[in-house]
């Protein structure tokens, strides 16, 4: 008995999506670099003694990115001290304030957790450092809630420390995750001065439906880390805090199922810690977002040491916000 195929599965596409790669350590999502196009680069040269940068831009939109070479040796406050002048050097391509408004932060740190005092370990002192940074652009603290940008900060295994922040003609909004503290608020648990990111931004877009960019999300309800050591219940935390940073930017947080909620995800990168737990992620990013059409899969090590999973990425946001 033969079977005759009737025509194209109409399950096919379903099936094939998402593309999924594996991008090198240190990069841009892809996403990134198709909203940048082939915009030429840049370069501006170091000045008052701020590192130099590169520089690229194209319809209303601006990336800017700085490598501190050598950041993995320096000390605590050689350390800090550069930070705030990658971030100052970045952000001095954004003047004058008022015509491009940082909406989103990537930063690459080498050997995060490394103990740069007993009590201090890298990735605090880089938060100290990017506090102090943008206390001074935008006038102090009191201006965090309403327009930090969103961002991610995860480790690397080489020297440099990198840097990239994606500004828009447009200022973006910040949204919280209902279910979390914001960063900016976290205790001293964490280090002497927060970690500064909004959990997501939403950026209006002429004639389009908006974007909402999301940050590193993982599995912390409150501020505390949950479910140490379990990556399903890591991934299910983590799909949950996903689930309410898109409710709470389309203004319907508890008024919808989780599933649905993630429908709106398009592109999203995905850090496992375990180079072992790459294929339970690709598994459970597919099964939960039904309009994924590239996921990005990388092993770094994470803000905090007990996570396993971060996930960041690019969803549709409401169709009003276009037009706000």
């Amino acid at each position: 008995m033969s079977i005759t195929a009737a025509g194209p599965d109409p399950s096919a596409r379903i099936r094939e999506r998402p593309e999924v790669v594996s991008p090198p350590p240190a990069s841009l999502p892809g996403w990134v670099d198709r909203l940048i196009g082939d915009a030429p680069v840049r370069a501006v040269s170091a000045r008052d003694g701020r590192p130099g940068v590169e520089r690229r831009e194209s319809a209303g939109w601006r990336l800017v990115s700085v490598v501190l070479a050598g950041a993995r040796g320096l000390d605590v406050l050689t350390f800090q001290q550069a930070v705030m002048d990658g971030f100052a050097a970045v952000l001095d391509q954004l003047e004058p304030r008022g015509t491009v408004h940082p909406v989103r932060f990537w930063a690459f740190v080498p050997d995060i957790h490394a103990r740069l005092e007993p009590d201090l370990d890298r990735y605090m002192v880089f938060n100290a450092a990017r506090f102090a940074a943008y206390s001074a652009w935008y006038g102090g603290r009191e201006a965090f809630p309403r327009a930090l940008p969103t961002a991610s900060a995860v480790g690397t295994f080489g020297q440099d420390l990198v840097l990239h922040c994606l500004a828009a003609d447009t200022p973006g909004r910040p949204v919280e995750n209902p279910r979390q503290v914001p960063a900016y608020r976290y205790s001293r648990r964490f280090g002497p001065l927060p970690p500064c990111f909004a959990r997501a931004t939403l950026v209006a877009r002429p004639a389009q439906r908006a974007l909402l960019l999301v940050g590193g999300t993982a599995s912390i309800r409150g501020e505390a880390s949950m479910h140490e050591s379990d990556l399903g219940a890591q991934m299910d935390e983590t799909l949950a805090n996903l689930a309410s940073v898109a409710e709470a930017a389309c203004g319907t947080s508890g008024t919808s199922d989780g599933p649905a909620a993630l429908a709106g995800y398009r592109h999203l990168r995905a850090y496992h810690r375990r180079e072992g737990d790459r294929a339970e992620v690709e598994s459970r990013m597919r099964e939960a977002f039904p309009g994924l059409e590239r996921l990005e899969l990388l092993s770094a090590e994470l803000c905090r040491p007990e996570l396993l999973v971060e996930v960041e990425g690019v969803a549709e946001g409401p169709e009003a916000a276009a037009d706000s």
